[in-house]
């Protein structure tokens, strides 16, 4: 019986994941974002699998958050007392929340392979299959059998108290808040639709009055909330998050060749008219 006991960390290239993660070898598969909060969440999971006992980084490394090269740092150096991974290039490179016993435990337990800016499937399959196959370690379930005391049953019952302890600690909050009347405050209307032949999301502000106003056209949801937020056309909040929410929905509804109606769910995929046609 073959062991999933590989996880493969495929930093900034996502679709990787989904073509390796079929593998009998391969236990998870994801991307890689930042060297801070993305490795603490990697360590925390890779540990939480006994099975895992590499890990082989692979896709396009972020040239501004470098998390491949801080995940590879952090297996070959450690980290200093302040949680910061020596050795690391990445941007903020520090696992404040992780317990030292937890990132000793790491890098004891899993192989960390380099394989980054390999965006090739096969490459990644070839190098997960010739991996050394390492005796699991005991689950957490088994500590307290008598017959696993010669696995070290002290050390990993520590260790899981050690890792419940880290993470960073979050308050679950209720939703609510209501989003007051769009024309408060002096916002005005915001009127959004699609000019598909652009491929452009047209964003029209209206004066309370409607007579006068201001357009912005942009493919890209966040540089028209930017814009709306730099030119001061927005002060409340609960309405930037509205407006912001809807460019959102407008600028998939463009990549993705969906309908779109300003406070309606996006429809089904569009049937293109000779000309082009525009939403809104």
């Amino acid at each position: 019986m073959v062991t999933a006991d590989v996880a493969v960390c495929t930093l900034g290239t996502p679709a990787l994941s989904a073509r390796v993660s079929a593998h009998p070898r391969v236990a998870v598969a994801a991307g890689l974002a930042t060297a801070n909060l993305g490795i603490e969440t990697l360590v925390l999971g890779a540990l939480a699998r006994p099975s895992v006992r590499h890990v082989v980084v692979c896709g396009r490394d972020s040239r501004l958050f470098h998390p491949g090269q801080s995940l590879l740092s952090l297996a070959a150096n450690g980290v200093a007392d302040d949680g910061t991974i020596i050795g690391a290039a990445g941007h903020r490179p520090r696992l404040r929340t992780l317990r030292p016993a937890v990132v000793a435990e790491f890098r004891r337990r899993i192989a960390v392979h380099d394989l980054r800016e390999c965006e090739n499937e096969r490459e990644v399959l070839t190098t997960v299959a010739a991996l050394p196959i390492m005796k699991e370690f005991p689950r957490m379930s088994e500590l307290r059998r008598p017959e696993a005391a010669e696995t070290g049953i002290d050390d990993i019952s520590s260790i899981a108290a050690e890792m419940a302890c880290s993470g960073p600690v979050l308050e679950r909050l209720p939703v609510q808040g209501k989003r007051s009347p769009i024309a408060s405050g002096g916002n005005g209307y915001f009127v959004v639709s699609l000019d598909r032949p652009a491929r452009r999301i047209v964003l029209r502000h209206y004066r309370p009055d409607l007579t006068t106003g201001h357009e912005l056209r942009h493919h890209s949801a966040a540089a028209l909330m930017t814009s709306v937020v730099s030119h001061g056309l927005i002060s409340d909040p609960a309405h930037a998050g509205y407006l912001g929410g809807e460019l959102a929905k407008a600028e998939t509804a463009l990549r993705l060749d969906l309908g779109y109606a300003q406070d309606r769910p996006l429809a089904g995929p569009v049937v293109a008219l000779r000309g082009g046609n525009h939403d809104g």
